[in-house]
């Protein structure tokens, strides 16, 4: 082998390890582990909970992830303890008080927008029934910052801080809802206190429950920005920064 050929392909060979060095060494340090919780199933009611729990396998970097699973199951506590305004007796005594039929509903699911090296965002869907007219499904969603431990708000992702940036942002809003039968009646909008919204690689998800934009049947609407007309508008802040992105 003559040392043209050698050169070249020592080249190749380095230009193939750089190219692959950041996936393998910047991969999400730990895993999500789906869990599943019957709490009751009974005449009187139902308590069926599925979340995720995020754990890493280096005991000392659970830390920033401790507290994202404890909001997560803290959430759920409190949900399965008072969340039809009563406690699992409580819902007993009423049906045996009024006879009604049917039996009190609690039903969490969930979907992982972002298992990413610095980013972690979940959705929950829980649905609760309290022998009304019909049932209701509430969002809750959780940013999570692994690198520096810390919950994300609205404002950390995008900048509306002026009245141009709010009104940019809520164009953007009424333009990506999909509303093909007209049903929402009311313009969706985002302040700096807006809980309920997601990110995935592509996409900044602001969702909206029933009654939000318009009447009950009309049910909830997820309205899906693309990140790069984020950006291009002038608003996005959020920096991946997926080299610098490790727990610890």
């Amino acid at each position: 082998m003559n040392r043209s050929t050698l050169l070249l392909l020592m080249a190749i060979v380095f230009a193939f390890a750089c190219h692959r060095k950041p996936e393998e060494k910047y991969k999400p340090e730990y895993s999500m582990i789906e869990q599943s919780k019957i709490i009751g199933d009974t005449a009187y009611f139902s308590i069926d909970l599925q979340y995720p729990l995020f754990n890493s396998t280096d005991n000392s970097k659970n830390t920033g992830l401790d507290l994202l699973n404890k909001r997560m199951e803290a959430f759920l506590d409190t949900a399965s303890n008072y969340y039809w305004g009563t406690d699992a007796d409580g819902a007993r005594k009423v049906i045996d008080e009024t006879g009604a039929h049917g039996k009190y509903e609690l039903l969490n699911r969930y979907e992982a927008l972002s298992k990413d090296v610095n980013l972690i965002s979940v959705k929950f869907e829980t649905y609760s029934y309290a022998l009304g007219a019909h049932g209701f499904t509430a969002i809750t969603t959780f940013n999570f910052d692994v690198k520096n431990g810390k919950f994300l708000k609205l404002a950390d992702f995008v900048s509306i801080n002026t009245a141009e940036e709010q009104n940019a942002l809520n164009a953007l809003l009424v333009k990506y809802l999909e509303n093909p039968q007209q049903c929402f009646d009311k313009a969706p909008s985002a302040g700096k206190e807006f809980e309920n919204f997601g990110v995935t690689m592509e996409n900044m998800i602001f969702y909206f429950e029933a009654y939000e934009l318009g009447a009950y049947y009309c049910g909830a609407a997820a309205i899906k920005i693309p990140i790069k007309v984020l950006k291009e508008s002038g608003i996005w802040k959020w920096q991946e920064n997926t080299q610098e992105a490790k727990i610890g």
